[in-house]
C-alpha cells in the first residue's frame, strides 16, 4: 500500500507503476478548488489539510483521507493495533487502554459477572475492592489509604453527595485515584451511577459533567474547568489543621475565606463580604511587644509582619520567608538569591532576565527546534514559528533519531532503511555516512569531546565513534556499556561535565547514570517508571526530564535523583523523543502524528506545534547548556589519544 497523497504525484512509487496510471480528467470531474496546502475530497469541494491525510480521523464524508494509509510495521516484541499503533506485546490485556482505540483489550475475554479487572489484568470479585487488603497484584482495588477515605468522609456514601465534595476529598493524590478504582461518590469499576463523561484515572470530571481536568490542576488557582469547579472548596482545604493559612501574616482573614489587608481591619467600614473585619474587640487598644507592627482586630490585637515575613509561633516575633526554598521554581526560573523580606532572581550566562523579574530567555539567534518527520528533516523557529525542510524527502529513507554539532554544525541522523547513521552540514549542504550496519534507538552528539553515541537496545548496549569518522568499509566505533544493560532507549549527554544519563525500557524500567567511558555507573531512578521512552536534561534548572509511554505522565528529577515530580497527563500518549528550552517541554508524538509544548513545570499550556502527513521521530533544540566548568578530558587535542578518547572526569 502506498499513501493516497502519493497517487498521481508524478513519482512512481508502486512497482508496477499503478499509482500514476488513470490520471487524467476522469479522477478530476469535480473542478479542483483547494490551494497548493490543501487536497480536495474526491468528487467534493471539500478541501483538507495535506497533514490531515492518515491522521486516523476521517475528514472527508466518505473517509477517502484515511484509504490506504501505509502500515507502520513495528519492531520485535511489540503488538501492531487496529489503528496501527504499535505498542509492547506485554501490554495486550492489561487492563488498560494502551493503543487508544481499545483493540488491545478487545481481543480479550471479559471478566465473569459479579468480577472486576485489575490493571495488571487479572480479574477479582468486585467484593474485594476496597476490602483494605491487595488483591489485585498492583495493589489497584486497594487505592484510598485511610487518611484518605477519612478525607473522602461523605464521599463514601453516594447517595445525595454533592459533586464538589468529591472534588475537595480528591485533592489528595490517593483520593484522587479512589475515584476509578474504588467508586467514590458512585463513579467505581462495576458500580452504577457512573456519569455519562468517562475520565481516564488521571483526571477527575468538572461538576457540569462536560470535560474531564488532570487531577494535578486542581486547586492549584487556575480555573481549568469551564464551571470553575476545579477550584471549589479549596480555601476551606487549607485551613484544615496541620496546613498553612490560606492569609500572609500582614493579612487578615474573612470569614468567607477571603484574605484582606490588615490595615482595613477595624477602621469603622466593612471590608470583608461578611463584615468580620468590624466589631468584637475593635475597641482594644494595641499594646502587644510586636516585632513589626500590632492591629485592632475582632478577636483582640494582633502582630502583623511586612510582607515577605511570617508570624512566629509567639505570635510576636516575625521570621524572614526563603522564597528561593519555599517556592521553588515558581519564585525563578533559573538563580535565585533570598535576602531578608525579598528575594532576587539571576539568569547564567547567555540568558537574560525578562521585565518581570523572574523569567530568563535566551540571548542571541532565535533558538530552533530540529524534528525528523518520517523521510524529513525540518526546523522550526521557537519565536517566529517559520519552518523550513533542512533535509528534502526521500522516500527510502526514515530519519528516525538525530541529534546536532554545535561546533561544526552538522545535523546526524539515525537511517533505518540502511541501518546507518548519517549527517549533512548546515553551512555547505556536505553529507555523508558516519557509520553503517547498526540499529540504534537514540543517536546523542558530544560536541566538545567529538564522539557519537548511540543505544542498541536489542543488544543491550552503548557504543560510541569519532564524529569526524569516515566510512571505509570497516565499522569504527567501540562498545561503551555492556552486559547489564536491560534494554537501554533514550540517551542524552553532559559534554561539559563528562556525563550520560539514559533510560531502560526492559522488565525492570530505571533512569541511568555514568561517566562518558562507562564508569561509575549508578541508578538514578527506579521507581516510578513504566516505560520511560523520551529524555531530555534541563541544565540550567539541573534537572533531567522523561515522558513515560506506558503511565501518560511527564517526570523530572534533579540530576542527583532527588526531588522527583511526575504529572500524570493524559495527552502522552506515545512520545518518542524530548527536548527543554527555557520554560516549555518540546515531545514528538507518534500516535498522533504531531510535535508539542507545555509548561514544564505545570504541564499545562499544550500547544500543537506540528503536525505532518508521517509519524515524527528525533526532535532536538540546539544549546550549550550551562557553562559549569568543563571536566571533559577529551575536550582538548583529544585528550592525547590517537583514535578515540571517553571522558572520564
Amino acid at each position: 500500500c502506498v499513501s493516497s497523497s502519493w497517487r498521481c504525484d508524478g513519482a512512481a512509487d508502486c512497482p508496477d507503476g499503478s499509482d500514476e496510471q488513470d490520471c487524467g480528467c476522469k479522477c478530476c470531474s469535480v473542478p479542483s478548488v483547494c490551494g497548493a496546502k490543501k487536497v480536495q475530497c474526491p468528487g467534493t469541494h471539500h478541501c483538507i489539510p495535506h497533514w490531515e491525510l492518515c491522521d486516523r480521523h476521517q475528514d472527508c464524508e466518505d473517509g477517502w483521507d484515511e484509504e490506504g494509509c501505509p502500515q507502520q510495521p513495528c519492531l520485535p516484541g511489540q503488538w501492531q493495533c487496529r489503528n496501527r499503533v504499535c505498542i509492547m506485546a506485554e501490554w495486550k490485556c492489561n487492563g488498560i487502554d494502551d493503543c487508544g482505540d481499545s483493540s488491545d483489550e478487545d481481543v480479550c475475554a471479559p471478566c465473569p459477572p459479579g468480577m472486576v479487572r485489575c490493571d495488571e489484568g487479572k480479574c477479582i470479585l468486585e467484593s474485594l475492592m476496597c476490602n483494605d487488603e491487595d488483591d489485585c497484584l498492583d495493589g489497584t482495588d486497594e487505592r484510598v489509604t485511610s487518611h484518605a477515605l477519612q478525607a473522602a468522609g461523605p464521599c463514601l456514601d453516594s447517595g445525595g453527595v454533592r459533586e464538589a465534595d468529591c472534588l475537595v476529598a480528591g485533592l489528595l493524590a490517593s483520593a484522587v485515584r479512589s475515584f476509578h478504582s474504588c467508586g467514590l461518590c458512585g463513579h467505581g469499576v462495576g458500580h452504577e451511577g457512573s456519569p455519562p463523561l468517562s475520565c481516564p484515572r488521571t483526571h477527575v470530571p468538572c461538576r457540569d459533567g462536560t470535560e474531564c481536568v488532570a487531577q494535578e490542576y486542581m486547586c492549584d488557582g487556575e480555573k481549568d474547568c469551564a464551571d470553575g469547579s476545579d477550584e471549589d472548596g479549596c480555601a476551606q482545604l487549607c485551613d484544615t489543621p496541620g496546613q498553612p493559612t490560606p492569609c500572609q501574616s500582614h493579612e487578615y482573614p474573612c470569614g468567607l475565606g477571603t484574605c484582606l489587608n490588615a490595615s482595613l481591619v477595624c477602621n469603622g467600614r466593612q471590608d470583608c463580604g461578611d463584615g468580620s473585619d468590624e466589631g468584637g474587640n475593635c475597641s482594644v487598644p494595641c499594646q502587644r511587644s510586636c516585632a513589626h507592627l500590632c492591629y485592632p482586630s475582632p478577636q483582640g490585637p494582633r502582630c502583623w509582619c511586612d510582607p515577605g515575613y511570617r508570624l512566629a509561633e509567639d505570635g510576636l516575633s516575625c521570621m524572614d520567608i526563603d522564597e528561593c526554598t519555599e517556592w521553588g521554581e515558581g519564585a525563578c526560573s533559573q538563580t535565585c538569591l533570598n535576602v531578608p523580606g525579598s528575594y532576587s532572581c539571576g539568569c547564567l550566562p547567555g540568558y537574560l532576565l525578562l521585565p518581570d523579574g523572574h523569567v530568563c530567555k535566551l540571548t542571541g539567534p532565535e533558538p530552533m527546534l530540529l524534528v525528523a518527520v518520517q523521510s524529513e528533516l525540518l526546523s522550526r523557529g521557537l519565536r517566529s514559528g517559520h519552518e523550513e525542510v533542512l533535509l528534502p524527502t526521500d522516500k527510502d529513507h526514515v530519519v528516525f533519531s538525530l541529534d546536532y554539532d554545535l561546533v561544526d554544525r552538522k545535523v546526524f541522523w539515525m537511517d533505518l532503511a540502511t541501518e546507518s547513521i548519517r549527517w549533512q552540514g548546515f553551512d555547505v549542504g556536505k553529507k555523508g555516512t558516519l557509520v553503517k550496519g547498526v540499529r540504534s534507538d537514540c543517536i546523542a552528539v558530544d560536541w566538545l569531546g567529538r564522539n557519537l553515541y548511540w543505544t542498541d537496545g536489542a543488544a543491550g548496549q552503548v557504543l560510541a565513534t569519532r564524529l569526524g569518522a569516515v566510512w571505509r568499509g570497516i565499522p569504527e566505533y567501540t562498545v561503551v556499556m555492556d552486559g547489564d544493560l536491560d534494554r537501554p532507549h533514550s540517551l542524552v549527554l553532559q559534554p561539559l561535565a563528562g556525563l550520560l544519563y539514559w533510560s531502560e525500557v526492559g522488565s525492570h524500567p530505571r533512569l541511568m547514570e555514568a561517566t562518558m567511558d562507562g564508569s561509575r555507573r549508578h541508578v538514578l531512578l527506579a521507581q516510578g517508571l513504566g516505560w520511560p521512552t523520551a529524555l531530555a536534561l534541563d541544565l540550567p534548572s539541573w534537572r533531567i526530564f522523561w515522558l513515560d509511554e506506558k503511565l501518560s505522565s511527564v517526570g523530572s528529577a534533579r540530576l542527583d535523583g532527588t526531588g522527583v515530580k511526575v504529572l500524570q497527563l493524559g495527552w502522552v500518549q506515545s512520545p518518542f523523543a524530548a527536548a527543554v528550552c527555557e520554560g516549555h517541554l518540546y515531545w514528538s508524538e507518534r500516535k498522533a502524528w504531531s510535535v508539542q509544548r507545555v509548561d514544564k513545570t505545570s504541564g499545562k499550556n499544550r500547544t500543537v506545534l506540528l503536525k505532518r502527513h508521517g509519524q515524527p521521530h528525533g526532535l532536538q533544540v540546539p544549546t550549550r547548556g550551562s557553562p559549569e566548568p568543563c571536566t571533559n578530558g577529551c575536550a582538548k587535542s583529544n585528550g592525547g589519544c590517537a583514535q578515540l578518547c571517553l571522558p572520564n572526569p
